[in-house]
């Protein structure tokens, strides 16, 4: 994995000649990723809007993004095989400490995006620390509070290009795959938006459930919105990845048939797509509601991996086991 990532950062076109080896750590690298893009750019949104009563969702978001972002961090770091080898991702190594950014290379822009958004969701997790007074360093709170000061069209701003960065790193997972040679992924064009949307129905589902988890009730205002957020993502996912099956026609076998085939029909659209929607809409026995949501959110969860699982492992099979790391 270490030459693909290195090769294609430095000449993109060399990348469509040397298939990639991914494996769970990349799979991992996509759902925690798009969780980590998700919770904060809803957060953000949220704080946006400035609902008093959204504040436990818009801290929880904060808090959960940054530490997710550097387990991606982790993981992408493990998966080069040679961890040492990083620095060269973000520096010439030849020319230290010239940069590395090369604009028309999807490892290159995906790498600075995730060191960009690891910035955003640091501020932001300090700041919700701080807020709830798990952070009481006095020079950390003296700084929040004059951030807290500033004009608020400036703090807008920073909300604004926290958000573009966020939805920036939930697309790009879905971009990066399409600069190989595997023909599946080379010609999923729509990849990014639907791993976007992914991103979006997963994070929604995540809040959902730890806000419930800690008492709050599904008629809740916030939970409420999530809810609404979630079926939305969920319908758009639908009609998302129909149309990419569609457009991709009989490139799309190793995604919906066989034993990857059977992950996909079963965990992605029964589990992670439809199943939500029916829990959502229509009482099911003895169950409360709070049990339906709590449950249909648990299913987008195990939906979001399976899709990610999939869509890593299918096209590359046999090449590259299920259990590969």
């Amino acid at each position: 994995m270490t030459d693909f990532l290195l090769q294609l950062a430095t000449n993109p076109q060399s990348g469509y000649g040397l298939p990639p080896h991914w494996g769970w750590y990349i799979v991992l690298y996509f759902f925690l990723g798009g969780l980590a893009a998700g919770c904060y750019a809803i957060a953000t949104l949220l704080d946006i809007l400035g609902d008093r009563r959204d504040r436990d969702a818009v801290r929880l978001g904060y808090l959960l993004a940054f530490p997710l972002v550097v387990v991606c961090g982790v993981l992408l770091i493990l998966d080069l095989g040679k961890p040492l080898r990083f620095w060269h991702m973000l520096v010439q190594s030849e020319n230290v400490p010239e940069l590395l950014l090369k604009p028309w290379s999807p490892i290159s822009i995906g790498t600075w995006l995730v060191s960009t958004f690891g910035l955003f969701s640091f501020v932001s997790f300090v700041g919700a620390l701080i807020e709830t007074e798990r952070l009481r360093w006095d020079v950390a709170r003296r700084v929040d509070r004059r951030v807290r000061d500033l004009p608020r069209p400036l703090i807008l701003l920073w909300e604004v290009l926290g958000v573009v960065s966020g939805f920036s790193l939930g697309g790009y997972t879905g971009v990066l795959v399409t600069g190989t040679s595997i023909p599946v992924w080379h010609n999923a064009w729509l990849m990014g938006a639907l791993f976007l949307l992914s991103a979006a129905s997963t994070s929604y589902a995540l809040l959902m459930l730890l806000l419930m988890r800690h008492g709050r009730a599904h008629h809740d205002s916030t939970v409420s919105k999530l809810a609404r957020g979630d079926r939305s993502a969920i319908v758009m996912e639908i009609a998302v990845l129909a149309t990419m099956l569609l457009l991709l026609g009989a490139l799309a076998r190793p995604l919906i048939a066989g034993g990857f085939g059977v992950i996909f029909w079963l965990g992605v659209v029964i589990v992670g797509l439809l199943a939500p929607l029916v829990l959502h809409g229509v009482p099911w026995g003895r169950m409360t509601a709070e049990r339906r949501a709590m449950l249909a959110a648990a299913c987008v969860l195990v939906g979001g991996l399976c899709l990610r699982f999939v869509i890593v492992m299918a096209p590359q099979y046999p090449a590259v086991h299920p259990w590969a790391l």
